[in-house]
């Protein structure tokens, strides 16, 4: 789900476009696992056009990070999924396996 100061623009005619775009150049084919995917299984979206650099506050109105192809890369939703997996909180142990913290992801 997009975050609030990203919402209008992940709603935008211009976004959308260049999504569609992006992915049909890529023929619909996941760039990390290869596995093709059709565009809608079911009226649901099968892909994710990903930003390689995240949007954030100060970047929202920069084209080459919101639009330029050279920051896009074509998921599928698993893949799409395991990369935001990685950035979420990670449980810290000590030697002896016992919680000591919670180290969150920094907000942008």
């Amino acid at each position: 789900m997009a975050k609030e100061f990203a919402r209008k623009f992940y709603n935008s005619t211009r976004w959308r476009k260049c999504a569609k775009a992006f992915a049909q150049s890529k023929l619909f084919i996941c760039e990390m696992c290869h596995n093709q995917t059709s565009e809608k299984i079911d009226g649901d979206q099968r892909y994710i056009v990903h930003h390689k650099i995240p949007l954030t506050p100060k970047n929202i109105n920069d084209p080459y990070i919101t639009c330029g192809w050279d920051n896009l890369m074509l998921l599928c939703i698993e893949c799409h999924n395991k990369i935001h997996s990685k950035e979420r909180r990670r449980m810290l142990f000590d030697d002896n396996g016992n919680l000591i913290g919670i180290d969150e992801p920094k907000n942008n």
